[in-house]
């Protein structure tokens, strides 16, 4: 169910919300859907019409713009529900006013879990929708407002705080893990790491890769190793990268052996990093890898 149509930013209130639908976002009139160009969702920040229609939404429901958990939201939902669904048909009017209101309520349940999450509109060649999203590209898309019109229109009741749970959960889930991007280049950093020390022999010098519009560059930090590690962090804090890579040189314990590694940990700019390593031993005939590259931890944004 689509809840408004996108407006110019110098109109003062919100296009009337359509006729609802409860499959999802309502189509605008032409063509039908098969004949649209296919076009990638666009995320577009909410106007100050917009905004201000969220707030008289959320005023509108019992009890007014008041801060609701999970529970909260599912016990105003079933309420409103069976006053609705209990009355004569000829006293119920049309639902559009409430189910807008109920997946505000929804919606700001999850941006309360969901470090990043925010109220959006998405558009695309269906048309634009209201919409829950996060800074991560790979997080999932919200569209609260359906949800509560898809469930509404099938008499599901008891359904909204677990299914709030489930969401924030699986925005959380995807928000912590590295982009395929920043996996991307902590492989390729810890590739070129290697093949700087195999065959002729380590140490490594550490080295921060970062990557930005213009491509990737490369900065070696030369010096006492846990400075020349912390050097390299730096720089790459203050880079302005979409993405950096710190390589460096230490020791891993596998299976109760301790020996060489080479180890990078990437991130994108403000995303939890990935942390692999490759183990290494020197022979006399040279350098060599040991087993294959591993993911060996999780931790805090490199940039």
């Amino acid at each position: 169910m689509s809840i408004f149509r996108r407006r110019r930013s110098g109109q003062d209130t919100p296009a009337p919300a359509p006729a609802w639908h409860p499959d999802g976002p309502a189509h605008e009139p032409g063509p039908p859907p098969q004949q649209h160009a296919r076009m990638e969702p666009q995320v577009i920040e909410l106007n100050a019409a917009e905004l201000a229609w969220l707030d008289e939404l959320r005023a509108a429901l019992p009890g007014g713009d008041v801060p609701r958990g999970p529970e909260e939201v599912g016990e105003l939902y079933d309420g409103l529900f069976d006053a609705w669904h209990s009355a004569p048909q000829s006293e119920q009017g049309d639902p559009n006013a409430v189910i807008n209101a109920l997946g505000v309520a929804v919606g700001d349940a999850v941006v309360a879990r969901v470090p990043g999450a925010r109220w959006a509109a998405v558009s695309d060649e269906h048309g634009t929708e209201l919409a829950i999203v996060a800074s991560s590209a790979e997080a999932p898309t919200m569209f609260p407002t359906a949800a509560v019109a898809k469930r509404w229109v099938e008499r599901e009741r008891g359904w909204v705080a677990e299914y709030i749970g489930w969401i924030s959960d699986r925005f959380t889930q995807i928000a912590s893990e590295p982009s395929e991007q920043s996996q991307e280049l902590a492989s390729f950093a810890l590739g070129h790491a290697v093949h700087s020390i195999v065959p002729e022999g380590g140490p490594l010098i550490p080295f921060c890769l970062v990557e930005s519009a213009e491509g990737r560059a490369l900065h070696r930090f030369a010096g006492e190793l846990g400075q020349a590690v912390e050097n390299a962090r730096e720089f790459a804090r203050g880079s302005g990268a979409v993405r950096a890579a710190v390589a460096w040189d230490g020791y891993l314990t596998v299976d109760g052996q301790r020996g060489d590694a080479l180890f990078v940990e990437a991130s994108d700019a403000g995303q939890p990093s990935i942390i692999l390593a490759h183990r290494y031993q020197e022979t006399p005939a040279g350098t060599h890898t040991v087993g294959e590259p591993m993911l060996v931890d999780r931790g805090a944004p490199v940039l």
